[in-house]
């Protein structure tokens, strides 16, 4: 995952050194996220997509499987490394970047759709408007939005990255972005709630996590922990009529 949130979150050690230290990565279930391949086959995604915090490409290589062009994004060089290992293994084109999201603003790029997922709650409140004025430099008008982000809502009590609220949502991108949707959705782990209440905090590298809400966790059929959180899905306004709604 990109950003500045890696000023304390040290992702590229997490994917370095994850077998060794113990669960780390409860994002890597080995495959696309279900509700991202669902939104996928619907046809959710069109054009030129963005994978922003792309982890080890599986979402990416889904997308690009079913004939989108897809570049992804993540400033750890071993994730990216991976993903394009598997680019090749499996001979689905992805165009993998090692690259700080914020770097992306000066590229001149363009997008028709952008996944973000389980990347926005890495950033630290303040960065958030940097955030959404990046994706409005980086999208074409009309572009498609689809955000999963933990939820101070529906999310309980576990190790893991700041939770969003839903007007928090609203009140980062509704000027620039129309918001068609923001609803529950499932987010799938590669942990049994056991792990996770074992789980090395991320951000300290210690055993922190508290277990009160996991006994009553949905699991999925391999008894791994599936959380619910945010799906926001917007469509970017044209230029002018952004400009209007900053005015």
């Amino acid at each position: 995952m990109p950003t500045g949130s890696t000023k304390k979150i040290p992702f590229e050690k997490l994917y370095q050194d994850g077998e060794k230290l113990g669960p780390l990565m409860p994002w890597n279930i080995g495959g696309p996220q279900p509700a991202v391949r669902t939104i996928c086959d619907a046809g959710g995604f069109r054009g030129n997509v963005l994978d922003l915090g792309c982890g080890l490409g599986d979402n990416a290589l889904y997308l690009a499987a079913q004939g989108l062009r897809v570049s992804a994004v993540d400033i750890s060089e071993v994730a990216v490394e991976c993903g394009r290992e598997k680019s090749r293994r499996s001979g689905v084109a992805v165009d993998f970047q090692v690259a700080d999201a914020f770097s992306l603003a000066t590229s001149g790029s363009r997008y028709d759709s952008i996944l973000d997922s389980a990347f926005f709650h890495t950033l630290p409140a303040e960065e958030v408007p940097r955030y959404a004025e990046l994706l409005g430099t980086l999208c074409a008008d009309g572009a498609e939005l689809h955000l999963f982000t933990f939820s101070k809502e529906l999310t309980p009590d576990f190790p893991g990255p700041r939770r969003v609220s839903e007007p928090e949502l609203r009140a980062a991108f509704s000027a620039d972005w129309d918001i068609r949707t923001i609803e529950a959705t499932r987010y799938h782990s590669s942990l049994p709630a056991e792990a996770v209440a074992r789980m090395v905090d991320p951000r300290t590298f210690e055993v922190d996590a508290p277990t009160d809400n996991l006994s009553d966790q949905m699991t999925d059929e391999a008894g791994n922990v599936v959380s619910l959180i945010w799906h926001m899905h917007a469509v970017l306004r044209p230029q002018e009529d952004r400009s209007e709604s900053r005015a």
